[in-house]
């Protein structure tokens, strides 16, 4: 037993002892390494530490102008010491070069089309090591960019005016953004031949050199821009505008003019004086809005884009002097109602319909559920271009419902109560549930930006537009409060009211009237509930009713009725039509529609009902979302109405990008 003890002590003792050795020995290593380490930093300092301080750059990025034919100009931000250069190293092809200069631009011609081109930029100055060795101290910042040489980038149109100073410059390409450069009359031999002098996303541009700035100033050109992974891509210089006097007359009349040249495309035209430049202005409902400023010419002219089908547009043209934006040398006015069109218009199927590969032929490319938010793409006949999904076809319009401000526009106006606060109720007294409230089937008719949808058969359309600029006429404009109503929000008005009908009427404050629900409806039962509320369809839930009402056409308020709208009793009813009531009357009926004894507000197209067979209608209430197009591309707008922005989304099984405008 002790001897066993002793050997086991033994073991443990040498085994200790080398593990002391081996802590030891790393200990050592680590030292050594340090030392070297040490080492290798003081050699770095003594033979790599350059003597002054390294060249600065000024913010900024490189710009590579690539005007075709092998030719490129570079410009860069210029150092902010004065004694350094710039060290330039290219590769293009099979060549290779490093040049310096002392100009932050550089001009290359004879380039090979279609290789890449490879370029560093940074600055450069003398310095020395601690041994007073001579060496290079380089920026920081360096510079690089590499693409590809090609063709078929366009240089931009310009317009402006050059003179005493002032500059103001317009144009028109297309480009991420512009840049602006001015020329000088002497540069550095090998630099390009021009000074970047500001960047924008507009297309015009103006400012006011000082005096001591216009001696070295020849003209001004702009490029179409992109940004690129660490550099901006220029494309061709414009044809430079030079300083020059223009032989305009100083003062006369504008003589304004518009006309129509494509569907709901207008151009404005004006005579050019002597201004600083023109503005155009567009009025936004409480103010004018500027839209653009344009330099002077002998003749001006403005394209306003396609504007909306239906609407009344003030737009002005006002001549700005130079120095004083609250002054004008003119200022004149064009006021006109854009055409009617469905085009880019939202539509809604009443029922189920098909989409065909032509219109109303060819191969069957869908099934159309009712209710869906198409986009008009175009019109042939009785039948609408949309857009399914990723199919694209023709579908029968008869029986689709337009969203009237989309089409008549600003021939009616809207407010569509049942999306915020029902006006339904009983002379004065409210219904509980009804009154005040958003009603099922109406949760997605206001939009997100306040606008309302107000979805009506397209043929009866047609006929309300001729109905409402007969009361234009007259100094009158139609407001309607309802056009298709959901059959859910029939039903459910119906069913909420007939159970209060023996309830005592009361006043919005609570106080009670003196009689029953039913009796002050129904005049003691000389009418019923069924008079005012449908109790199964209603021509309303297949989209061939409107309710509306008068008002004058500049703002003077609505006409005065024998009743509130949508007051659900017999005072409503049309045998106490006052002469306001019949002047709606003889609007509506002249079109063709017909009233409703029991609501002076109500009429109903049977007659397009009957002509085209309509039996169906929709149970469930509509919304904007869908895909939908203008002039410049397509957008998915949301049940809310608002567009999809600067995001992504998978929209029937596909993912889509969308710009910060909504652009897909």
């Amino acid at each position: 037993m002790i001897r066993r003890y002793r050997n086991k002590r033994r073991y443990f003792h040498r085994k200790n002892r080398r593990t002391r050795v081996q802590v030891r020995r790393l200990a050592q290593i680590w030292a050594a390494g340090i030392a070297a380490a040490l080492a290798l930093l003081v050699a770095a300092v003594c033979f790599l530490t350059q003597g002054g301080e390294r060249p600065g750059v000024e913010k900024g990025e490189l710009l590579v102008c690539v005007n075709g034919g092998g030719d490129v100009e570079l410009y860069w931000p210029g150092t902010t010491d004065p004694t350094a250069l710039y060290q330039v190293e290219f590769t293009c092809g099979e060549a290779r070069e490093t040049r310096y200069c002392s100009q932050p631009s550089l001009h290359f011609s004879g380039l090979p089309e279609g290789a890449e081109l490879k370029v560093q930029v940074r600055a450069v100055a003398d310095g020395k090591t601690l041994f007073g060795t001579p060496r290079q101290l380089n920026s920081w910042k360096t510079f690089k960019a590499s693409l590809v040489l090609q063709e078929g980038l366009e240089a931009p149109e310009v317009t402006g005016v050059l003179k005493e100073g002032t500059v103001f410059l317009t144009w028109t390409g297309g480009g991420e953004r512009y840049e602006i450069f001015r020329t000088y009359e002497m540069l550095t031999s090998g630099a390009a031949n021009r000074v970047p002098v500001a960047s924008t996303r507009d297309r015009a541009w103006s400012v006011l050199w000082k005096e001591e700035e216009r001696a070295s100033l020849r003209s001004f050109a702009v490029r179409a821009s992109w940004q690129k992974r660490g550099f901006i891509l220029c494309g061709p210089a414009s044809v430079p505008m030079e300083e020059s006097n223009q032989n305009l007359p100083s003062g006369g009349e504008l003589s304004l003019t518009y006309q129509e040249t494509g569907s709901r495309l207008y151009a404005l035209e004006w005579n050019g004086i002597q201004c600083h430049h023109f503005e155009v202005q567009r009025w936004a409902g409480e103010d004018w809005q500027t839209l653009t400023r344009i330099a002077p010419e002998a003749h001006m002219r403005y394209e306003t884009g396609r504007l909306g089908s239906g609407s009344y547009n003030r737009f002005r043209v006002v001549a700005r002097p130079a120095g004083d934006l609250d002054s004008d040398l003119g200022t004149e006015e064009a006021a006109f109602w854009a055409s009617v069109s469905p085009l880019y218009g939202t539509v809604w199927p009443i029922q189920n319909l098909t989409l065909f590969e032509n219109p109303g032929k060819g191969d069957r490319l869908a099934s159309l559920p009712g209710g869906t938010a198409l986009c008009v793409l175009a019109e042939e006949g009785d039948w609408f271009r949309v857009r399914y999904g990723e199919e694209y076809g023709w579908v029968d319009s008869r029986f689709c419902m337009i969203n009237l401000p989309e089409y008549v526009g600003d021939h009616c106006s809207y407010d569509i109560t049942n999306s915020y606060d029902s006006l339904f109720a009983v002379h004065g007294s409210p219904i509980r549930e009804v009154t005040h409230q958003v009603l099922p089937g109406y949760e997605n008719i206001q939009t997100a930006e306040g606008t309302f949808l107000v979805p009506y058969l397209y043929p009866c359309a047609k006929k309300l537009l001729t109905a409402a600029q007969a009361a234009e006429a007259d100094g009158l404009r139609l407001k309607i409060y309802e056009a298709f109503r959901p059959q859910e929000a029939t039903r459910f008005s119906y069913d909420t009211t007939e159970k209060q009908l023996n309830n005592p009427a009361r006043t919005e404050t609570g106080e009670q009237m003196g009689v029953t629900v039913f009796k002050l409806m129904t005049d003691g039962g000389r009418f019923h509930l069924g008079s005012f509320l449908a109790r199964t369809i209603s021509s309303h839930n297949r989209g061939i009713a409107l309710d509306l009402t008068l008002e004058k056409l500049n703002g003077g308020g609505e006409l005065e009725m024998q009743s509130a709208i949508h007051d659900l009793s017999w005072y409503s009813e049309t045998y106490l039509n006052n002469l306001n009531a019949k002047l709606l009357e003889g609007y509506m009926t002249g079109v063709g529609m017909q009233g409703l004894s029991s609501e002076w507000w109500h009429f109903q197209d049977d007659g397009t009902r009957a002509a085209i067979g309509l039996n169906a209608c929709l149970d469930k209430g509509v919304s904007a979302e869908g895909w939908t197009q203008d002039d410049s591309g397509w957008r998915y707008r949301t049940a809310e109405g608002s567009f999809v922005r600067d995001n992504s989304r998978i929209i029937d099984g596909k993912r889509y990008t969308f710009d910060g405008d909504g652009y897909c």
